[in-house]
This record gives C-alpha cells, structure tokens and sequence, in this order.
C-alpha cells in the first residue's frame, strides 16, 4: 500500500441528508435588545471555558450584554465577570473531590446568593457535572430557570442521574444527536448543536506546523497517539512501539510518526524509545492533527483523540489500559458495550478496541495487517468513521446553541 492510494480513504463515503448544527439556528422572531438579566454562566474545565467563551460571542451578536459566573481566560477575554476561575475548580480523581468538597459547596453558596442579587435572567452550566448538577437543584429551589450546555455521559454510566436533570434542567444542549433522542424519550426538552470538534480542529490545523517531506514515499504512513496524561503514555507507548517494529518488518520503508502533547512527558517519552532504539520513529510535538491527517492507520489512546482522528477518517486501532481497580470498578458501573467514543456514537465496533491485557505488539499488529490488507474491511472502517464525523455535525456549534437559548428565553419571557 503506498501513500497515494492510502488518501482515497478520505473522500470516501458520501454526505446524505441533514446533520446536526449543519447551519445556524434561526433566531427567534423577538430579538432581545437586552436580557431582562444577566447570564450566570457556569464550568469548571477548560474545554468549558472554550465552548462557553464560544457562547458569548454568539449571544453578544444577539443583543446579550451583561454576563457572569465562573470560567477561565476564554470567557474573560469575551468579558464574562469572573467570580472564580477554573484553575481553582479542577479536581481529579475521588479522593481530590473528597477533600475540595467543603470548598466547592463553599463556591455555590456564594455564586447562587450572588445571582439571585443581580437577578440573573438564566444558568447556562457548561458540562462539569459533579458540581453542576447538584447546582442545577439549588438554581432550581432559587427560581432561576437551568440550561445545560453539554450532556452529562449518563448514557455511559450513572443513568440515575436523569431524575435530577428531569427535575431541575429547564433545556439540555447536547453534542450528539442520540442524546437528544435519549432526553427526548424521558421527556427533557432537549436540542443537538453538533460537536465544537469540528469548528476547531480546521483553525488548529492551520496553527500546527507541516510534517516534513520525505524523499521517498514511504510503504505506508502509521501514526502513534499514546496520549496526553503520564499514566496513558506510560502504559502504552511501549506496545505501540513493540507493535512499530513489527510493521518496520513487514513494510520496511513505513513511516512511523509518533505524537507529542506535553513537552512534560518528553523525558518519560525518551526513556521508552531508548528501549526500542532499532525502531525508526519520527517524534514531533504539537502536530497531532497533522500525524492524524497523514496517517494511513493510527494507532490512538481511547479518548477525545479518537473523535479527532475519525474527522480525518482515518482507521485506527483503539487502545485502553488503566489501572487494574479502575478497570474493574468501570466495568460495575459502565453501561456501554464499548470503551471508545468513535464506537459509542457508531454504535458498533467500527475500529478495534483492545483492552488491558489484550494490549500487546502482537495483537496490534494483527489488527494493523487486518486493516492494510484486507480493502474490503478497510472500506467498511472508512464509511463507518465517515458516519461519525457526519454525527460530529457541521457549522458553529455556539451559534446554534446561542439561537436555541435566545428562542428558550424568549418563549419563557411571553
């Protein structure tokens, strides 16, 4: 396989029929010049401040002046008055939650008073869901009317928590259109606006620097995406590298690029390529979308990496490995058949997962093999990713989710 055939992937399936955020939503027929308040707006996660800064554009071109809550230094740059900011919100793991407890209560207590003193039109709470949802209940029993921008996973794990969103969220925006359809069916009034992935990852690609040219194609193009967080790289670089040299074997003149997102892991990076010196790897940092783009195959760790790479419709093999107790303590709670984002929204298996002790170089490679020479699997990869992207939806999300907000509010205000 050379890397001028391998780009037929890309254009492969067809664009049928409407998708979600594929043009703006219509603005409602009363334009309000101002709110009759302020918009309290709520995340705790820079992915939130991102689409919620997004938000405010959007809303401002709609008339909407006046805006507060918690967020980062996207949301204050549109001018979102900062209460608290999201560096002192992030909490990982059950143990940090445990002990920022008394603190985030602390945080509610204060921005609730404060919005009932300014009188805030609405909540817009942006994903965040382990404080947002218990904060819903508080705007709630205060009179201010919920929208919650970003679907909790309920459909992944904790579905209980549907009572809570039934009864406290006045409009859920979602990102995918099955969750509509979930809310829809458990009588949530809810909208699709499409996922931001699509906005931003053209405006990222520009950013990111070319790849460099090769003198000669090479066989076939292979990328390596081990992750972002310490414990992913940790865990798979080392079969992924295990895995290249088995594909150096068989395709002696591939490609193999690996993937850098934190220039913190480049030391942990180095000491696992120094045990697979003989392998001829290419690392660059900060061109991740540039390897998913070029890529023939991708072999990717299971995460937001995996919708990326789907844009490019790129076939890839999953990996997931984590710590034994987590994984056991998933598979009680977890209510997917799969492990992988890219699966969830095809519903099927549409690239292989492997799983704990099913990442090895062996595994990866049969799976690799599967998918260079098999065309007819490979093609039924390409139009399932090709499905997915198509689910991501086109457009500007936040313009979408803007129209919906001002048409709720305006509807709620006659």
């Amino acid at each position: 396989m050379n890397s001028g055939d391998s780009k037929k992937k890309k254009t492969g399936a067809r664009r049928t029929g409407p998708t979600p955020g594929s043009r703006p939503a219509r603005r409602a027929s009363v334009r309000l010049k101002k709110a009759a308040g302020p918009l309290l707006l709520i995340t705790g996660e820079h992915s939130g401040d991102l689409l919620a800064a997004d938000l405010v554009h959007e809303l401002r071109l709609a008339g909407y002046e006046d805006f507060f809550g918690t967020g980062g230094d996207a949301m204050a740059a549109e001018g979102v008055e900062l209460l608290e900011h999201v560096r002192e919100m992030t909490v990982i793991g059950f143990i940090e939650a445990f002990k920022a407890y008394r603190r985030l209560k602390a945080l509610a207590d204060r921005v609730l008073e404060e919005a009932v003193r300014r009188g805030a039109v609405a909540a817009v709470l942006v994903d965040y869901p382990g404080f947002n949802l218990r904060f819903a209940r508080m705007l709630k029993a205060a009179g201010i009317r919920v929208i919650y921008l970003v679907s909790p996973q309920i459909w992944a794990w904790h579905y209980s928590r549907i009572k809570t969103i039934r009864e406290n969220v006045d409009l859920m925006l979602t990102l995918f259109p099955f969750e509509k359809d979930m809310y829809a069916a458990e009588g949530v009034e809810a909208e699709c606006i499409g996922h931001p992935l699509i906005r931003r990852i053209p405006r990222r690609l520009r950013r990111e620097e070319p790849l460099p040219v090769v003198r000669r194609p090479p066989d076939i193009t292979v990328g390596l995406l081990p992750g972002s967080r310490r414990s992913e790289v940790s865990r798979l670089l080392g079969p992924m590298l295990g895995a290249a040299r088995l594909i150096r074997k068989r395709y002696p003149r591939a490609r193999i690029l690996l993937a850098g997102a934190d220039e913190n892991l480049e030391p942990l990076i180095e000491s696992v390529r120094l045990q697979y010196a003989d392998v001829d790897v290419e690392y660059h940092r900060g061109r991740t979308l540039r390897i998913m783009e070029e890529s023939d195959v991708a072999i990717v760790a299971s995460g937001t990496a995996t919708l990326e790479t789907a844009y490019f419709r790129t076939p890839m093999i999953l990996l997931y490995r984590v710590g034994w107790f987590n994984f056991l303590f998933g598979t009680l709670v977890i209510r997917t058949r799969f492990i992988g984002i890219v699966n969830i929204l095809a519903r099927r298996q549409a690239s292989l997962e492997l799983l704990q002790s099913e990442v090895t170089p062996e595994n990866i490679f049969q799976e690799f093999l599967k998918i260079t020479t098999d065309r007819e699997y490979r093609d039924a990869i390409v139009a399932e990713l090709d499905h997915v992207r198509r689910t991501l939806g086109r457009g500007n999300p936040a313009s979408v989710a803007a129209g919906h907000i001002e048409r709720f509010l305006s509807a709620e205000g006659r």
